[in-house]
């Protein structure tokens, strides 16, 4: 895979270019219903993102049922040749570095060549201000989709 900050550097604006759409429409449903289910995306190798979502099928679902199904659907995407990188966006809570938990959007990018990214986005409604968005921070972190597990670099 070589040296994980040159894979970066070479693959940034293909995580960009995922990973914009996907928050933008986290805090859009923050803003709008306080929540959201996991939802995704996946990138071409021409640039094309296209928003996926999933169903359990019923009126009521939660997003331990939702994010199976979703990871199914981003698994088949991987194996079209023509997809360069999965993402999956759910709200979690974590804790920021010398910080304390709270909760953040998660978006996680799988790319066809090896490297898996998490960003996060630390968030918190204020009373009468409205959610507030902290900057953006990204970590290596390991595949969850396995869009491309046991496949060679392509």
């Amino acid at each position: 895979m070589g040296d994980i900050e040159t894979l970066y550097g070479e693959l940034k604006g293909d995580f960009q270019t995922i990973s914009e759409p996907l928050f933008d429409f986290a805090r859009q449903q923050l803003r709008r219903c306080g929540m959201f289910l996991p939802f995704g995306a996946s990138l071409s190798r021409d640039g094309k993102v296209t928003l996926n979502a999933a169903s359990t099928g019923q009126d009521i679902a939660s997003s331990t049922e939702v994010l199976p199904i979703l990871h199914d659907g981003l698994r088949s995407e991987g194996a079209n040749s023509a997809t360069a990188a999965v993402a999956v966006c759910e709200r979690v809570m974590m804790t920021p570095e010398g910080g304390s938990q709270t909760d953040a959007i998660k978006v996680l990018v799988e790319h066809a060549r090896g490297l898996t990214v998490a960003f996060y986005q630390p968030c918190r409604k204020r009373l009468l201000l409205g959610w507030h968005f902290a900057q953006i921070v990204a970590v290596p972190a390991k595949p969850e989709v396995g869009a491309w597990a046991g496949k060679s670099d392509r």
